[in-house]
Parts: C-alpha cells; structure tokens; sequence
C-alpha cells in the first residue's frame, strides 16, 4: 500500500491542539458549573470515540492516510488541530446550550490525554515513556504490521469490551 502525504502538516498544525483544548477547558468552566461526575461520564464517552474513530475510520476509511503514520511514527500526520478546534468550538457552543458542559469537559480532557499519551508513546526518550509501559506494549502491537489489534490508545477497555485486546504473549516473535 502506497503511503499518503494528506495527513502530513505543519508543525503549528500537529502541536495547536496542546494550547488550544486547555483554553476550550477554561472556557468551559467559565460557562457553567463543574460537575465532575458528568465530566467523567464525558471520558468514559471520550475513550469510546477515541477507540471507534482509530478502529471503524482510520484502518477502513482513511486507512492509507492512518498507515502512514505506521510508516513514519515522528512525521507531523494526523487530524489538523484547525479542523479538532472547529469541532469543538460547535461542540463547546451546543453543550453549553444543552447544559453539558461537563460531559464537554470530559471528553476534551480525554482528547487531550490521548494526544498527550500518544505523543509521548512514539519517544522513548520523552520523561514520561517511564510511566505507561502497558500502554506503549499495547500500541507497539497495534503498530506491528498485520496486527488489527488494539485500537484503543489511551486505554484498552473497549479493546477488552469488544474483543480486539491482544497481549504481547500471544504474539509470535
């Protein structure tokens, strides 16, 4: 399979979203009250986006464009943080509208830790790489060409739910 360049982008592009969800977080809990149990009922809901997204669109739909992130784990590919923060400029503006703000909170909190942990997973070298052994074993796997396994990159839980979990043990060589 030939790689794709349409994911590729600049790094202003590949690292906004580290600045800009934080803010649409404050804005957020400036708008309306904090109610942590929402928020985390608004990460539960992340992580199932998160897994549905990377197993049902990147490896069918846009698989060319995801392969190329297999091929090249440090090139700037991915969603562009201009398209994630008009999304969730709209998404902001209907939970306020709703009051689901801290479902809001939830899920770009989870979006942001995904991100973040996805960032630090491909750099051995980063501080944090210490931290999340299960959860870089979880996404070498993923990474290993013929492996339709383990989609879910900040947790495995759907992984476990829905029967796409595969350990390291189970692998051949």
């Amino acid at each position: 399979m030939a790689a794709s360049n349409k994911w590729l982008m600049s790094s202003v592009a590949y690292y906004l979203d580290f600045f800009t969800v934080p803010l649409f977080v404050v804005a957020a809990l400036y708008l309306a009250p904090f109610e942590p149990w929402l928020a985390l009922s608004g990460l539960l809901a992340w992580t199932l986006v998160e897994y549905s997204a990377h197993r049902f669109l990147f490896h069918s739909l846009y698989r060319r464009e995801h392969w190329t992130h297999h091929l090249d784990v440090l090139a700037y590919i991915g969603v562009s943080s201009w398209k994630t923060s008009s999304t969730f400029a709209v998404l902001l503006l209907l939970a306020w509208s709703t009051g689901l703000t801290s479902e809001f909170i939830g899920a770009v909190t989870g979006y942001f830790v995904y991100i973040s942990l996805h960032y630090v997973m491909h750099r051995p070298g980063h501080w944090a790489y210490a931290f999340i052994p299960g959860l870089v074993a979880n996404h070498d796997l993923h990474h290993r060409k013929g492996i339709e396994k383990n989609f879910g990159v900040s947790s495995p839980l759907w992984d476990h739910v829905f029967g796409t979990y595969i350990h390291a043990k189970h692998v051949n060589g």
